[in-house]
């Protein structure tokens, strides 16, 4: 049986998967190669924005992100505007749907 203390704490250890994430982003589309079992990056409709999801972290529930924006100069080396995290597949499709859609600057 696993210590639960010991499943919190190992970062390579997801309660979600990147099929599954994928499969509610159906308005995006992926851009990477598909080799990473724990993150990827989708891009919309907006030419400069793309979204890095990860599930890797101490908390195997949660899913984090970055909106990223190539045309700002965040300070950021990836050009992330904001970095967060949800437990909720739902939340998530909404921010990043919005997020690659627009607004069109």
């Amino acid at each position: 049986m696993l210590d639960h203390q010991a499943t919190m704490n190992d970062p390579l250890n997801s309660n979600w998967t990147v099929p599954q994430v994928l499969a509610v982003l159906t308005e995006l589309r992926r851009l990477d190669d598909g080799s990473d079992l724990l993150a990827f990056r989708v891009a919309g409709a907006h030419p400069t924005r793309t979204a890095y999801v990860g599930l890797y972290g101490a908390d195997p529930n949660v899913i984090s992100f970055d909106l990223e924006d190539e045309a700002r100069d965040t300070g950021e080396w990836d050009h992330a505007v904001r970095r967060g995290q949800t437990n909720s597949l739902d939340e998530l499709r909404e921010v990043l749907t919005n997020w690659l859609a627009g607004p069109w600057d």
